[in-house]
């Protein structure tokens, strides 16, 4: 593979590259999926969605307790897809999980459908990110959760996302009681941007 092709990875992981990309991310991710989950306040009836599921690991996490409930995902990677549907194919089957192909510029959904979206170390791919969190906002009810994780670190990947500059994103799209939630880890630094669809918001 090509230099060129290697830069891709990370955005969009393809072939056996991109598997063993996505399960190195897997590892390196790990704790920010089960700590963005835990911030999510799902219920056993949530109706929820992924953006950029990667391996489905935060899926399968939230699919544990939304027992009752729908967890759809989208990712613009085959191969991650492939990887998510492997690791989450008895709640695939039982339909509790549903994943797609797809990315946030076109979320395939209806007006109102989501009680909570949310995405992990993905934002960075986003151009322009207005336009992926205007989606998101028309996908949600009103009244519905977003959550946006990121890394809080100065690396030219990083820098352009610090807590801040997503907190404004948030509000100048619409959102509504938009705050930031620093993560627990000082080794680790991650944050969360979480904010509201209005309640009297029809779109």
């Amino acid at each position: 593979m090509t230099q060129s092709g290697l830069r891709t990875q990370p955005g969009k992981p393809t072939g056996i590259i991109g598997r063993m990309f996505g399960y190195v991310m897997d590892i390196y991710n790990r704790e920010d999926n089960y700590w963005t989950v835990s911030l999510l306040d799902i219920d056993e009836t949530s109706k929820m969605l992924e953006i950029g599921f990667g391996t489905g690991l935060a899926i399968a996490n939230a699919a544990k307790i939304a027992t009752h409930g729908q967890i759809y995902g989208i990712d613009h990677s085959q191969t991650m897809l492939e990887a998510a549907q492997k690791r989450n194919r008895k709640a695939i089957e039982s339909g509790r999980v549903i994943l797609r192909l797809g990315n946030v510029m076109a979320l395939p959904f209806e007006d109102n459908s989501f009680d909570i979206v949310y995405s992990i170390n993905c934002i960075y791919f986003w151009e322009p990110p207005t336009q992926g969190l205007a989606h998101i906002y028309r996908v949600l009810k009103p009244e519905g959760t977003v959550a946006i994780t990121a890394r809080n670190k100065d690396d030219e990947l990083y820098a352009r996302w610090k807590p801040n500059i997503v907190r404004d994103l948030l509000q100048s799209s619409g959102f509504v009681n938009v705050r930031t939630l620093n993560g627990l880890n000082p080794k680790h630094p991650i944050y969360c941007a979480v904010g509201n669809k209005p309640m009297n918001s029809m779109n």
